[in-house]
């Protein structure tokens, strides 16, 4: 509380894509203990017209690809300064190091009194982006080191970033609002959930072939797919040539709500992407008691570990591995919502975040 007294007053600015949830929760944290203000590329969620006063809120009105190749933002660095100008801010924190962090980067340099830049990386602005090409690399690093300080949400990223750079970072991952209850009871026998991405990084593709497996020796299997992407068409497709397409449904997007009846129910989430930082989805299956099937990359080795509170993907992971694996699956519910009890819980990691912020204030007087 001392914490949240103190600091009320100072401006803490955003720089990001509003519209994204995962901006959102970083929004209703730091209003508890700052004077928040956002400047967003491409829109603002409603609810953060609902944390923030309108007078606070500034769109630039780019339209950011995914892809990357947004030199456009660049453009837009005499506005940014005016704006922090007007704002006058004591902390400027940018999220997504590749893009809105190279211009808070390049912002910084012009003068104006100092402010504490905080980069925030999200996963491949860290993981993948800089080992595109010589430019993006270059673009990273220039970001982190223009910085003071750097947030990462695992610990496979912050060791990437320390390759990048020599600034302190301070790892948590997005995590959730609280720890959900949970019922045994209304878990479903067989049921597959999964909610990545259609887009070639997250292996849809071979999630169907893993269920049509699965689906051959077990009667009771079904899958949902809720989410969307570029490849939809062609994986409800795949579906039909597989001839499992009445056993699977693509909701696309869906209500945080309906996800999360979702997660209640499904006895396996599965997440298998080539490349991730910490998925806020699998925290979320793990504190709903799904047991997660996962690839194995370092960031899903840091939270389904030893096998013990989950399943490792590969391609020859059939209906009999799992049979096995359900004779422990009460102890794997356990261990992993003690682990997002204690690690995953975003209020929580956003405390101590102010709280570390608090120190740098006192140490700079």
């Amino acid at each position: 509380m001392n914490c949240q007294r103190n600091m009320s007053e100072i401006r803490y600015l955003l720089i990001g894509d509003g519209s994204s949830p995962h901006l959102v929760k970083w929004v209703r944290e730091l209003v508890k203990y700052y004077n928040v203000f956002l400047i967003s590329t491409q829109g603002i969620h409603p609810e953060i017209t609902d944390l923030l006063p309108s007078g606070q809120l500034v769109s630039l009105d780019i339209t950011m690809k995914p892809e990357g190749g947004n030199l456009a933002l660049l453009f837009k660095i005499p506005k940014v300064f005016s704006l922090i100008k007007m704002i006058d801010p004591a902390v400027v924190n940018a999220h997504y190091i590749t893009s809105y962090g190279l211009l808070a980067a390049v912002v910084k340099q012009l003068p104006y009194k100092k402010y504490l830049l905080v980069q925030s990386a999200w996963g491949t602005d860290i993981l993948v982006t800089p080992f595109a090409n010589r430019f993006y690399n270059l673009a990273a690093r220039y970001s982190l080191n223009k910085a003071q300080l750097v947030t990462s949400d695992s610990e496979y990223m912050t060791a990437v970033v320390k390759k990048l750079s020599r600034t302190p970072v301070l790892t948590f991952p997005f995590g959730l609002d609280k720890l959900p209850g949970f019922d045994p009871a209304l878990k479903q026998r067989g049921f597959f959930f999964s909610n990545r991405i259609l887009s070639e990084n997250y292996n849809i593709d071979e999630v169907l072939r893993f269920f049509n497996r699965i689906a051959k020796d077990n009667d009771q299997a079904r899958l949902v797919i809720a989410n969307d992407g570029d490849l939809r068409a062609s994986l409800e497709e795949l579906s039909r040539d597989l001839k499992i397409e009445d056993r699977i449904q693509f909701r696309g997007f869906i209500p945080a709500a309906e996800q999360e009846e979702l997660y209640q129910q499904a006895e396996f989430f599965i997440s298998i992407p080539t490349s991730d930082s910490t998925s806020v989805s699998l925290l979320e299956a793990m504190a709903h008691g799904c047991i997660p099937i996962v690839s194995d990359i370092p960031a899903n080795q840091e939270w389904v570990r030893d096998g013990k509170g989950g399943i490792r993907y590969s391609p020859e992971l059939n209906f009999s591995s799992l049979e096995e694996f359900r004779s422990q699956g009460a102890r794997a519910i356990e261990i992993n919502r003690k682990l997002i009890f204690e690690k995953a819980i975003f209020p929580d990691s956003m405390l101590h975040f102010s709280q570390y912020l608090m120190k740098y204030f006192e140490i700079q007087g």
